[in-house]
């Protein structure tokens, strides 16, 4: 048994049965911070880790608000994450594009129409040596050599097209090609930007008496609903309870 289930297990009287039990932290209360939330046969029970404890009767219970939210944190990569020089360079090609453009100057559609050329050779090069490199089905030396005919055909058009600036779509085509090698080399240390999104579901369980206990809990569990029909099956309860919920933030 976890510590935490021990805890919550020393609190409960004699032929009282847990009937849902999640880890969740109690908002705005004596006993404040991470806890055990428990449903029983006939009470909602919250244990912390200090063993103080929040307990509300069925008996009293009248109403329960449910609020879903989301919390974004950043999580750091470690010390081999290449995303940070990845990005850094990409940032690095866009700036020098910039500045190369603006020194002409270039016409807007010229420049659009260059770096967008460029960026269908990077992507139709990169396509064309992934397959010649990782697929072995019969279909890869066919679009690879289909891939490298319409590679070489792009390119010889870009290079004698009037609306092309020349400079400008070699520059971004193989600071481009130069990214793409880097993240394949290093693909297993790329772990993504790095952002969790962590859902809770806020609890607020509304006493007769005016008192509100608020919990925050896993947004993947179904305590509130557990703890809804633990209020429903209570046997004796004469309170009509309301549960309502908001619209997710």
């Amino acid at each position: 048994m976890r510590p935490a289930e021990e805890r919550f297990t020393r609190h409960l009287i004699e032929g009282e049965s847990v009937q849902d039990l999640t880890s969740g932290t109690l908002l705005e209360d004596p006993v404040r911070g991470a806890a055990a939330v428990g449903a029983t046969d006939r009470r909602m029970l919250c244990v912390s880790k200090t063993g103080g404890f929040v307990d509300v009767s069925y008996d009293y219970i009248c109403s329960i608000e449910s609020q879903r939210r989301t919390r974004t944190t950043y999580r750091p990569g470690d010390e081999n994450d290449r995303l940070l020089p990845l990005v850094g360079g990409l940032l690095a090609l866009a700036a020098l594009a910039v500045v190369v453009a603006a020194s002409v100057p270039l016409d807007g559609f010229v420049g659009a129409l260059t770096v967008g050329l460029a960026a269908a050779t990077v992507t139709l090069g990169s396509a064309v040596e992934h397959v010649r490199t990782q697929t072995n089905r019969a279909y890869g030396p066919v679009f690879v050599g289909a891939g490298v005919l319409t590679l070489l055909a792009l390119v010889g058009v870009v290079l004698v097209a009037p609306t092309v600036y020349v400079p400008l779509y070699l520059l971004v085509t193989l600071g481009g090609c130069g990214l793409v090698a880097y993240a394949a080399r290093h693909r297993e240390h790329l772990s993504g930007p790095g952002l969790e999104r962590h859902p809770k579901i806020h609890l607020s369980i509304n006493t007769i008496d005016g008192e509100t206990v608020r919990i925050a809990i896993d947004g993947e569990t179904r305590f509130d609903r557990e703890l809804s029909a633990c209020i429903h099956r209570y046997e004796g309860s004469t309170i009509d309870r309301v549960v309502a919920g908001t619209p997710t933030e």
